[in-house]
This record gives C-alpha cells, structure tokens and sequence, in this order.
C-alpha cells in the first residue's frame, strides 16, 4: 500500500467515524474504538459477545445499532457499504 493510498483510507476513516459521531453514535464509536482488544479479533473482526460485554447491551441491540450505522453510511460511503 502506498502512502498516498494509506491517507486516503485514514481520511476515509476518519469521515466516517465523524459522520457517525455526528448522527448520535458518538458513544458507540469511542467504546468500540477506546475497547479495540477485546471488541475486535486478530484478524480485524468484530467479536459481538465482546462488544455487548464492553458496551453493556444484549446481542440484538448492538445488531440493530451497527444495521442503522450501516444505513448512514450507504449514501455517503456506497463502495464500502453496499451489502
């Protein structure tokens, strides 16, 4: 990966946890990302019983949320989000 390409996807990056914090997942976004070791696996995944642990919430309030998360982005962000 090239540098160029490494700022493009941390600029990215960073516009999308912005346009989350700005549509009210604020709180999600800096738990998951204050929590990295133990929400996410090695390879990157998200570890759902982890999060629900970290975040206090039962599996189907962290699915909606991340599914309403998902919608947000769709627009903005069509290449990464389109499943």
């Amino acid at each position: 990966m090239s540098k160029q390409s490494a700022l493009v996807d941390l600029i990215e990056q960073q516009e999308i946890i912005q346009k989350l914090k700005d549509s009210g997942y604020g709180h999600l976004v800096e738990t998951l990302l204050s929590n990295e070791t133990k929400v996410y696996t090695k390879k990157g995944r998200l570890n759902k019983s982890g999060a629900c642990r970290v975040m206090g919430v039962k599996s189907k309030q962290l699915e909606d949320t991340l599914r309403e998360c998902r919608e947000i982005l769709k627009n903005e962000f069509p290449d990464q989000f389109d499943n």
